[in-house]
């Protein structure tokens, strides 16, 4: 947990104590998310989506093949905050996961100047409150757009996200820092469904 955070300062010393605290964990990280800045290096959308794919697929308890990432050949250098990137898609799984047909497909192309991102899976009914807001707010945050399906039917949405070539490329993370950290975003944002790191 972050020293430097009053409120993650105080749910490390519940959780030292053996108090739950993931329930307010979720709702400060996503408030931390939703107000990130735009950040000053880029991120490789690719590899920050292979990992947290990779990291997804060895944790979450469900059938193989629940989860597709068609990645692009391209390096997709975005300015957004990592744990923004991270929230938006975590809390579309956990409505994936919530629906009758757990099946996920993120779908990745680029064009010249922007990237275009889909993710195809759960329903309208099944996603977490918290999810179109983060799915907007992680186009707005580096001047993109956003479609979303509406309803309650099944759930689509495409983001156009301009690229930042300019920028230096921030590293992404390995899939088994996600996996090792009890308090790890995918523990995080998917409760429940995830194995725990010691299993």
């Amino acid at each position: 947990m972050l020293p430097d955070n009053p409120a993650r300062a105080a749910l490390a010393e519940e959780a030292a104590r053996g108090v739950p605290v993931l329930p307010r964990l979720r709702l400060l990280y996503t408030a931390e998310a939703l107000a990130a800045p735009v950040p000053q290096q880029a991120l490789d959308l690719n590899e920050e989506l292979e990992a947290l794919c990779a990291a997804l697929r060895e944790s979450v308890l469900c059938r193989t093949g629940w989860l597709y990432f068609a990645p692009t050949a391209d390096t997709v250098p975005l300015a957004v905050p990592r744990s923004l990137l991270q929230a938006a898609v975590l809390c579309w799984i956990e409505g994936v996961m919530t629906a009758p047909e757990r099946r996920a497909v993120l779908h990745l192309e680029t064009t010249a100047h922007a990237a275009v991102l889909v993710l195809r899976g759960g329903t309208g009914r099944s996603l977490p409150a918290d999810t179109r807001a983060l799915l907007l707010r992680l186009a707005a945050v580096c001047g993109g757009a956003v479609v979303q399906s509406g309803g309650t039917g099944p759930f689509t949405a495409a983001l156009r996200l301009p690229l930042r070539p300019a920028l230096p490329l921030r590293s992404a993370p390995r899939p088994e820092d996600l996996l090792t950290d009890r308090y790890s975003v995918l523990q995080i944002f998917l409760p429940g469904f995830c194995a725990g790191p010691n299993e």
